[in-house]
Order: C-alpha cells, then structure tokens, then sequence
C-alpha cells in the first residue's frame, strides 16, 4: 500500500512537473511570437523613416533650388526699371543702332527691342511668382514630412523599448526552460576539440532530429542592410567567402533567419562571436561578427527572433552562411528579403 501511493505520488509529480514545462514553453511561444512581431514592425517603421528622410532631402534641394531662382531673377525689377525710363535705350547699342538707320528704321529697332525686353520680363515675373507658389508647396510638404518623420521616430523609439522589455523575459523564461540541455553540453565539449568551423558544425548538430513530413523552410535575412561581399567573392578573407557579409549602417538586431534551435552561441576562433542555428530540414546558419549574442544554446528560435546585436560605432561586419545537409549553399538563393 506504501509502494502504490509513493508511485502515485512520483506519477503525480511527473505530471505536474510536464504541465508546468508545457505552460512554460507556451508562454515562451507566445512572448518569442511577440519579439518577432514588434523586430518586423521596427523593420518596417525603419524602412519608412528612410523612405521619408529621403522624401525631406529632395524637398530641402528643391528649396535651395527655388529660393536660389527667386535671388537670381531680383534683377527683373532692375531691368524692368530701366525699360521704363528708357535708359536701355541710351545703351552702346542704341547708339549704334542710332547712327547706323534712319530715324524711322531707328523707331522700328527700339519697338522690336522695346518688345523682346517686355516679353523677357514679362515670362520672367511669371516664372519668379511662380516659384514663389512652387517654394509654398515645397514648405508646406517638407513640414508634413518633417511632422511625420518626428511621429516615425517617437514610434520607433517606443517599440525598441518594448522590444527591450520582451527580450528581457524571453531571456528569463529560457533559464527556466531549455529546449535541448544537451546542446550545451555538446557546445562546450565540441569548443575545446573542433580545429575549424566544419568540425564544429558537425560535431554540435542534434543527434536524431525527428524529421518532419512536407514541412517548408521559410527564411529571411539575418539584417536588413547592404551586402558589402556576395557568396564566394571575399577574398581577403577566405574563411568568409562562402557566404555574405552585410554592413552595419546603424546599431540593429540580428534576427534568425528561420525557425531552428540553437546549437552553438559562443565565441570561436577567428570568427569572434558565433551563432549556429539548425532545423528539422537539415539546414545550418552559420552567424558570425555580432557585437554581443543574447540567445543560448539549447533554445528554440522563431523566424525573424532577435538573437545578437551589432553595432555601427564598432563597426561590425555580420557573416551569414547556409549549408543543406553539409552542403554550403548561396543564401540569397533561399533567403525571402523582408
């Protein structure tokens, strides 16, 4: 009778214990679901800053352009002046003109005259008002554009800090569920052994991933920025050329680029700060260059999760590798541009 309510007790706990992990890992789900959510949302927001930045360096060119118009045809009011008072007629030419016709041919001459100097002027004032109501339009739009540039900018700044906050619990929960223990382990032994970044992606892989049926690998860049070196063209460095190395134009986050766990996240030889990502298809990311990782190994990531940081003042260069099943492939063939 002991025995059967000791292994009751035992069950019990068990299950107990299952139900709290499950609810730890749906809670985890859900805030990692919210990470990804607000990182596409500040991509976009960041995107449209851009767009809009641009926008206002047109409208600021245009204004120069305009008031420069505006300055250079002030000398209409000299010219028109002038006409009136007839002086130009008093000119070199006029006394040219003078001497050489007849009082009558002379007369001819000036109305001619007379008429191409109105006609000048006259298109001129048209043109000078005219900029005066286009520099309107430009002013008007530039502050539009600088009023919603000021609303883009306190948006972005509010999501980042609550981006901040989701990351933060992400993280806690994680040290209270860990998907895979074991990658930790395997990182650690494998660190000491691997001589280079081929031993080290097999000897961290996941022994027996189940593998799914008809399942797709979606994929995004791992940042949204320029590519400084295409797949197979660094060769400066030949340890990087089997992959793409973006430029860091401003402090970002770097984002898995698909759904994985993952199997290293530590630093590694001449890579610096390393992250390697594996799923259930068989594929590898290979993420080199962050200026510091927030994820550890053994942890589940989404697509598009934030996992490292890079940043613009140390100028880092981020690595992005792709294999299949051991293969290196281009990623920009797999990879869906956000």
């Amino acid at each position: 009778m002991k025995f059967l309510i000791i292994s009751l007790f035992i069950v019990l706990s068990q299950f107990s214990d299952s139900l709290s992990k499950n609810k730890l890992e749906k809670k985890l789900y859900g805030l990692k679901k919210q990470t990804v959510e607000i990182h596409n949302n500040i991509i976009s927001n960041n995107k449209e800053l851009k767009v809009i930045k641009l926008d206002i360096d047109r409208n600021r060119q245009k204004q120069i352009i305009y008031l420069r118009y505006i300055k250079d045809k002030e000398v209409l009011g000299k010219r028109l002046f002038f006409l009136l008072q007839e002086k130009l007629y008093v000119s070199e030419i006029s006394r040219l003109l003078k001497g050489m016709q007849s009082s009558s041919d002379y007369s001819i001459s000036k109305q001619i005259i007379r008429g191409f100097f109105f006609n000048q002027v006259k298109v001129g004032i048209d043109n000078y008002f005219q900029s005066f109501e286009n520099l309107k339009v430009v002013n008007q739009d530039l502050e539009n554009k600088l009023s919603s540039y000021k609303e883009k900018k306190k948006k972005l700044g509010s999501e980042l800090k609550n981006l901040e906050k989701k990351i933060l619990q992400v993280s806690l929960l994680q040290k209270k569920f860990i998907a895979n223990p074991e990658a930790k382990k395997r990182e650690k032994k494998v660190k000491k052994s691997a001589k280079n970044i081929n031993e080290l992606v097999k000897g961290v892989k996941v022994p027996k991933l189940k593998k799914k049926q008809n399942i797709t690998t979606r994929f995004q860049m791992p940042l949204q920025t320029s590519i400084v070196s295409e797949f197979g063209q660094n060769k400066t460095n030949k340890i990087f050329k089997n992959g793409v190395i973006f430029e860091v134009s401003q402090d970002s986050f770097v984002a898995s680029p698909f759904d994985g766990i993952i199997v290293f996240a530590n630093k590694f030889k001449s890579y610096g700060n390393l992250v390697i990502i594996e799923n259930d298809n068989g594929y590898f990311c290979i993420l080199a260059g962050m200026n510091n990782i927030i994820i550890s190994s053994g942890n589940k990531v989404l697509k598009g999760e934030p996992i490292a940081r890079v940043s613009k003042k140390l100028k880092n260069k981020l690595y992005f590798e792709l294999r299949k099943n051991g293969k290196i492939i281009n990623p920009k063939s797999k990879v869906e541009i956000l």
